[in-house]
């Protein structure tokens, strides 16, 4: 596999790194963090610097974009729809998985103005769930500077857990929900923290959309979730395999 640099420019310590999980312990859960992947040391120090060539990327008009892990595609195609009005961003955002656990992947549009970017990554092993949430991470993250935005997910446990601050009741609780009066584990903790700073960064509002309902975007999300979770040389959802 041919080297990679990830270049930290905004993170708990800005520098290079050979690889994708030291990089992402600089960024996870880091608001407004900036990172870039290049081919090359050398347009690592430059994007480090303010200066040289970006990684080739689509982006929605007006804003930087950076990927949420190894492997995400950006494609720009042309609209569907009608032009999502100025100063908004729109994200659809779903996720896909072969086994539950197993190979899974998630597929992301991301809508500002006229222009249009897709987003989608696989892991080898992981859970429905859990790429439910990164596809609403990965189009957040996308998206550098505070914006107002927002999600529509098919996933009422994405929608209802931020919504209904369910997600942010597990956070003032370390992390934990009530079961019977006892608290356990939160399960998906590293993703719901993630998600939430982002919510904390943007001005971000959820909405669910019924899947397999004709919504064109949410199709096009689920054609790239389950594109990305049947891709060869999937790498590791890090965090769930070591649980």
């Amino acid at each position: 596999m041919k080297q990679k640099y990830y270049a930290v420019r905004k993170g708990r310590q800005a520098g290079i790194y050979p690889d994708w999980d030291t990089c992402k312990a600089q960024v996870d859960g880091y608001a407004g963090a900036q990172y870039k992947s290049f081919s090359t040391r050398e347009d690592a120090e430059l994007y480090l610097k303010g200066a040289g060539r970006e990684p080739d990327r689509a982006k929605p008009q007006g804003q930087d974009q950076q990927p949420s892990a190894p492997g995400t595609k950006a494609v720009r195609i042309p609209a569907v729809q009608a032009p999502v009005p100025a100063g908004h961003v729109v994200i659809y955002a779903d996720g896909a998985c072969s086994g539950n656990p197993g190979p899974g992947g998630y597929g992301t549009v991301i809508l500002c103005g006229s222009q249009r970017k897709e987003l989608s990554a696989g892991f080898r092993r992981t859970t429905n769930n859990r790429m439910e949430i990164l596809g609403c991470i990965a189009g957040l993250e996308s998206i550098e500077k505070p914006s107002d935005i927002t999600i529509y997910s098919d996933s009422k446990y994405v929608v209802d857990a931020v919504t209904k601050s369910w997600a942010e009741t597990w956070r003032s609780r370390g992390w934990n929900r009530k079961v019977d009066n006892e608290l356990v584990p939160a399960l998906n903790a590293d993703l719901w923290a993630r998600l939430l700073d982002l919510c904390e960064w943007h001005r971000v509002r959820f909405l669910w959309v019924r899947g397999h309902d004709g919504n064109i975007e949410n199709e096009r999300c689920d054609e790239l979730a389950r594109a990305a979770a049947t891709s060869e040389n999937l790498p590791a959802d890090a965090f769930y395999e070591r649980q």
